[in-house]
């Protein structure tokens, strides 16, 4: 279609439009698709469906005195820790005009003064992503954290300690207590280190990832791994994600089909723990380490494993494809 005619239409359209007419209508009556008119709208940029209908004024729109007044309130330093509710109500009191509570909080959005204040604005604290530098392999970055185990007597509770490697999923200690202290888990990163035989003052130790618990950041830990040369890093308030390694661990230990839910005692526990950690390092096979045990991946085993498992799968489809598709004489 031409350029002229194509312009006479939309020239048509408006004329319509500012006469009150329905855009479809319109389009009936000068046989054309509505579709094309909207297209050729999009095209020249028009993406406003009625461009020449004006757009009415809404009938509680502030008037100019009261868009000085709310500006008025927001910048007086009396008024710096209200909240939008109270800055509704110190109006009405002070002015005899009533603004709602819902226009203060959109002015203040657009000024970027929204959210928390006076004390609340400085208990917040921002917390970035830990950036735990890039994990090549095995000993570098430990995750830990602390579950809950239930107990057959009321309201006691036994404490699983866990220590994991993140790149190989090795649980390379386990601790379990009958109570939550920095104590405990110091001497979780004691057993790790001799079980990993990084006592040699020559081998760098891995860095410890953990979420914000008091026994992860009470003085004593932090001067704990200060003393190792240990870096901590901590994952964000509520945020599993940070740490998915360790959380994985502790829903496997829940979900375990032979998970007995709650322990007479904690000989029971520990005895339980042994038995099921030896499952998990040496017998599980690890979903995302490629379907081989954490105990393998972190001997350094997998590209070996790997390699095999590449030979047998070769070789099972060449025998197949010789029984199948070659002549049975030659097969046999």
């Amino acid at each position: 279609m031409s350029g002229n005619l194509k312009d006479l239409l939309l020239e048509l359209v408006d004329e319509g439009l500012k006469g009150g007419l329905k855009q479809k209508r319109i389009c009936e009556l000068l046989q054309i698709s509505e579709r094309r008119i909207q297209r050729w709208r999009h095209q020249e940029g028009q993406l406003n469906r009625r461009p020449a209908a004006k757009t009415a004024k809404p009938y509680n729109a502030l008037t100019p005195l009261e868009n000085k007044i709310v500006n008025g309130m927001l910048s007086s330093r009396e008024l710096a820790d209200a909240s939008c509710r109270v800055l509704s109500v110190k109006t009405m009191e002070r002015t005899g005009y009533y603004i709602s509570p819902v226009t203060f909080w959109q002015r203040m959005k657009t000024k970027g003064i929204n959210g928390a204040r006076g004390i609340y604005a400085k208990r917040r604290e921002k917390h970035n992503k830990p950036d735990t530098g890039t994990v090549t392999g095995p000993n570098q970055l430990w995750s830990w954290d602390i579950t809950h185990l239930r107990t057959t007597t009321k309201y006691q509770y036994y404490y699983l300690y866990a220590l994991l490697d993140t790149h190989t999923r090795k649980t390379v200690a386990w601790y379990v207590s009958d109570s939550l202290n920095s104590d405990c888990a110091q001497t979780l990163w004691d057993m790790g280190i001799i079980n990993e035989n990084l006592l040699d003052k020559d081998k760098t130790l891995p860095r410890s990832l953990s979420d914000r618990g008091s026994q992860m950041r009470s003085r004593s830990t932090k001067f704990f791994f200060n003393t190792l040369g240990v870096t901590q890093y901590f994952s964000r308030p509520r945020t599993p994600n940070d740490n998915p390694q360790i959380e994985s661990l502790f829903s496997t230990v829940k979900n375990y089909p032979d998970y007995p839910g709650r322990f007479a005692s904690l000989e029971e526990a520990q005895k339980y723990f042994d038995k099921f950690f030896n499952w998990y390092n040496n017998e599980h096979y690890h979903t995302s380490l490629g379907m081989i045990t954490p105990a393998d991946y972190h001997a350094g085993k997998a590209p070996e494993i790997k390699a095999e498992r590449k030979r047998i799968r070769e070789t099972t489809f060449l025998r197949r494809h010789q029984y199948n598709c070659l002549p049975k004489s030659a097969t046999a």
